[in-house]
């Protein structure tokens, strides 16, 4: 005990190894120092300054171990905490990329029923414009079929307009020009109209007269000197114009005058042919109340 206190009083060289065992953590270090400390002073060549050096330089590789190893251990720990630090970093970019990447899977989920109910549309719109292509081409067609039943004067209009239509027109312009057409018809329909051309009998003569039109569907004809009477109809050949020299002309004349305003307005009694067959005289609304 005597030497061991001996050895700590020392001079400085054993100071290195006091504070080593001191400060060191290593277990197995602090005993190899207390071995040294305390079978060293028993030996007889521990007061040789050859000892004394070796016994210093073990210390100083002793400590050098420590101070590595506690630096090592510093080095790792910071290390650890760097990768700590990089991985939470990564958790959290990893974290805001799974959000993005959810954020754009349900945009493009959008985009996609977006594109979809689109794509429905249109082809929705293009099954009606086809349906709307072919009703438009009925139609059409159907007002050429009616073409050659019409009044001359309705007739010479709608002939007019469907010539100028091209068969390569677009279906809206074909539409347009359709409902044109019936439109006038419409009109024609609705009112009694005058017109004027000339006529062949059946003997070949060419007579001028005068022609007033209930409608689109009745019409009567009189000559200005009332010797060349007839009628007007539609017929599966087309309109019909029939001479009829039973008709009284002055009912004609008088009707055509009123309308005219050169006569004042009255009631006028008129045939109406039904089937091709001139029936009973029939009395005829005012023309005053016509356009």
């Amino acid at each position: 005990m005597h030497h061991l206190l001996t050895l700590w009083s020392r001079p400085k060289r054993w100071q290195n190894m006091q504070k080593l065992y001191q400060n060191s953590k290593n277990i197995a270090l602090k005993h190899c120092l207390l071995a040294i400390f305390l079978i060293y002073p028993l030996s007889s060549a521990a007061t040789t300054p050859q000892a004394v050096q070796q016994l210093d330089a073990l210390v100083q590789q002793w400590l050098a171990l420590e101070q590595q190893q506690l630096q090592i251990q510093q080095d790792g720990q910071q290390r650890k905490q760097s990768l700590q630090q990089g991985i939470s970093l990564l958790q959290a970019e990893q974290k805001q990329l799974q959000q993005v990447l959810e954020r754009n899977n349900k945009q493009n989920n959008a985009v996609d029923e977006k594109r979809n109910e689109l794509l429905a549309q249109q082809q929705q719109l293009e099954q009606q414009q086809q349906q709307g292509t072919k009703k438009i081409a009925a139609l059409l067609q159907q007002v050429q079929v009616m073409q050659p039943q019409l009044p001359p004067p309705l007739q010479q209009l709608w002939q007019q307009e469907l010539d100028s239509l091209s068969d390569s027109a677009d279906s809206s312009i074909k539409l347009q020009r359709a409902l044109f057409l019936l439109g006038k018809l419409a009109e024609f329909q609705q009112r009694l109209s005058l017109d004027d051309m000339t006529l062949t009998t059946a003997e070949g003569q060419q007579v001028r007269v005068r022609q007033l039109y209930l409608g689109a569907s009745q019409a009567w004809f009189s000559s200005a000197d009332g010797s060349y009477t007839g009628i007007g109809f539609p017929a599966s050949t087309g309109w019909t114009w029939q001479f009829d020299n039973s008709i009284d002309s002055a009912p004609i004349l008088s009707a055509i005058a009123i309308l005219e305003k050169r006569a004042q307005a009255e009631l006028i009694s008129l045939p109406i042919q039904l089937s091709g067959e001139t029936s009973a005289p029939t009395s005829a609304a005012e023309q005053e109340k016509t356009p």
